[in-house]
């Protein structure tokens, strides 16, 4: 009776683990979307907004149309703000600007290292008229 009650509640223990780990994995792909959302599809608030007094980051002149002037503020934004300014308060956030064939054209934020949790997401964006892809992380 002892052993049956014993592997029952380290079977519960596992199922646990199972469900928070999904719970931490689903909130930083819920993040990196939110993030996303914020930088592709509006100017942010103020619209236009300067490192010092924006109060939500967004870098579209129009859907998927990036602001080269916005993504240079967006470097000026301390890291330790950038997930609030983002929406997401309580991850760390690194933003990479690319070229289409994977060159990197500019980056921000924190580089992931020593993360718990992580989620990546790619958005296909234009960048001073050339077709670029923008990868999201967050992390904590």
């Amino acid at each position: 009776m002892i052993a049956v009650v014993f592997i029952i509640n380290m079977q519960w223990g596992v199922m646990l683990d199972s469900i928070n780990g999904y719970e931490t994995a689903n909130g930083a792909e819920k993040a990196s979307h939110v993030a996303s959302l914020y930088l592709i599809n509006g100017p942010g608030y103020p619209a236009n907004w300067s490192y010092a007094d924006v109060q939500l980051v967004g870098l579209a002149k129009n859907l998927n149309v990036l602001d080269p002037n916005k993504f240079e503020q967006l470097k000026n934004i301390s890291n330790s703000t950038l997930g609030e300014k983002l929406g997401v308060p309580d991850f760390k956030i690194f933003i990479n600007l690319t070229n289409s064939n994977g060159g990197t054209m500019g980056s921000t934020g924190l580089v992931p290292n020593n993360y718990s949790t992580l989620s990546r997401l790619l958005s296909y964006v234009s960048y001073n008229g050339a077709p670029s892809k923008l990868y999201v992380t967050v992390w904590k």
